[in-house]
């Protein structure tokens, strides 16, 4: 992607919640891209939100005009202003949060995202989870990360998953509309 990941991130989140909700089907993405043009008065592709949001599994290398049309249409006056206001901002979460330090070594939990995922993990101790049963997702049982939290709407960043012996890849889950349910058992 480019080095402003987390932003596009954020800007996806924020499209999502002005489209009223997840953006997962492609019947989905029809209407947010004829409902864009409607609101900025310029198109974005079907194809490109769906590349954009994963749903595709291209690597997406989005264009700063297509960032632009979708920071405007999210209120905002482009990308660039998006991204200066997220630099000088900040704010207290409010949403349901989960610090891994607060879980005891040994305790179970399920984290569930659109569309239809639930992946069951164990608390190994200190920020380390270990992958039970990765449902639908695409980590694999075994595979261990680290975490500090998890909080539900935003979604989770996992970087340095130990899969067999190897560094994986960053993993996302819950891209478009963060973690649904958090459960502890």
């Amino acid at each position: 992607m480019n080095e402003k990941t987390l932003e596009i991130e954020y800007l996806l989140g924020k499209v999502a919640e002005v489209f009223g909700g997840p953006v997962a089907t492609s019947k989905d993405f029809e209407t947010l891209s004829a409902r864009i043009d409607e609101a900025t008065g310029q198109p974005v592709s079907t194809a490109t939100l769906k590349r954009l949001y994963g749903y595709m599994s291209l690597k997406p290398k989005p264009r700063i005009t297509t960032l632009d049309i979708l920071s405007r249409f999210i209120g905002r006056d482009g990308f660039r202003a998006l991204c200066l206001e997220l630099q000088e901002s900040s704010a207290f979460l409010s949403a349901e949060t989960v610090a891994s330090e607060s879980l005891s070594a040994g305790q179970e939990l399920s984290l569930s995202w659109l569309p239809d995922r639930e992946v069951r993990l164990q608390h190994v101790g200190g920020q380390e989870f270990l992958v039970l049963d990765p449902g639908t997702s695409k980590l694999r049982a075994g595979d261990e990360f680290a975490v500090i939290e998890i909080v539900k709407g935003h979604p989770l960043y996992i970087s340095g998953i130990r899969r067999e012996g190897r560094i994986l890849p960053e993993y996302v889950a819950g891209r478009s509309a963060g973690i649904q349910e958090i459960k502890i058992y």
